[in-house]
């Protein structure tokens, strides 16, 4: 049975209610607090990592937040995908920052040393 658009848009009314949006978000708030702590240091520590292969090459300081998205991207691909999925995946990202300016050398570095996903054939 088709329900009438009247129906729907009262349901999506309610739903978006201040309230309703804020009494889900209050119950599951530990649960999503648990779940990025982790996942936030592990960024760090990565971000970290990326900052020291960096520096001592003279990178421009205006290039670093880029390669530092990048192994955002990558850290996020990872944690979607594996194996032939993760590589053509982490391959896409890199052949768009690549075409935005970063050097491939340098992407793909990052992408081996501190992701473990060898795109050094991709990025020639």
């Amino acid at each position: 049975m088709v329900r009438p658009a009247s129906n729907r848009i009262d349901k999506y009314t309610a739903k978006i209610v201040g309230d309703v949006v804020k009494n889900r978000i209050d119950a599951q708030k530990d649960l999503m607090v648990a779940q990025f702590d982790p996942q936030c240091d592990q960024m760090v520590t990565e971000e970290t990592q990326i900052a020291a292969y960096l520096d001592p090459l003279g990178i421009s300081p205006m290039l670093k937040p880029f390669y530092m998205s990048f192994g955002r991207a990558v850290h996020a691909l990872k944690r979607k995908h594996t194996d032939v999925t993760l590589y053509e995946e982490v391959c896409i990202k890199a052949v768009a920052w690549i075409t935005r300016g970063l050097d491939p050398f340098h992407v793909a570095t990052i992408s081996q040393n501190i992701y473990s996903v060898d795109i050094w054939d991709c990025t020639a």
